[in-house]
């Protein structure tokens, strides 16, 4: 793969995310009303048995329940320095969101984990600009990595948390630590 191909690819989709806060209202998939459910970020972890890294949610409250998604390395280490609140050295995709929306006048208003659809999770960014309001598609972790950026909150569909457990204390998962390669990890305790 070419040199910045990546790059390239990410500049795309920010493209394409503010072509739809600006022009697009068509972006507005209609949500069937059912109950939401306000989580907080527990963590970012690498799977020990898949070596795939998973950002876990946490319902808020006395129930507990949660949530783990499978992401990829680039949002893992995005979920990870905005949880940590590292200083920005240059902007990635989902910094560059979130300035955009700040030029446009805009504000992500939350962001919601709306369905499990043949073992992909699907996530909605609301924004609200200029007196609108737009319900874009996206993948959970960049709903996720937007709303840690700009201080929304993370929703999950209730059907979504039904019969999920807690989260497993699980023996030898890594946590991770993002230092520049975002494949670099160390071993750590579970919490």
């Amino acid at each position: 793969m070419p040199s910045g191909s990546g790059s390239s690819r990410s500049h795309l989709r920010v493209l394409a995310f503010a072509t739809c806060v600006v022009l697009a209202p068509a972006c507005q998939p209609e949500l069937a009303s059912e109950t939401l459910r306000a989580v907080h970020v527990a963590g970012v972890r690498l799977d020990p048995r898949t070596y795939t890294p998973v950002v876990d949610l946490v319902e808020d409250g006395d129930a507990g329940r949660s949530l783990r998604i499978w992401i990829g390395e680039f949002e893992a280490q995005s979920i990870s320095s905005a949880l940590e609140r590292e200083p920005i050295v240059r902007p990635n995709p989902h910094d560059l969101w979130k300035d955009l929306l700040e030029g446009l006048e805009g504000r992500v208003s939350r962001a919601l984990v709306t369905e499990l659809r043949e073992g992909t999770f699907y996530a909605v960014i609301e924004v609200e600009s200029r007196g609108r309001s737009l319900s874009i598609d996206a993948r959970p972790s960049d709903a996720i990595a937007v709303a840690l950026r700009t201080g929304a909150p993370v929703l999950v569909r209730e059907s979504l948390l039904e019969g999920s457990p807690a989260i497993p204390d699980d023996e030898g998962a890594l946590e991770i630590e993002f230092r520049g390669d975002p494949r670099e990890t160390r071993e750590s305790p579970s919490l």
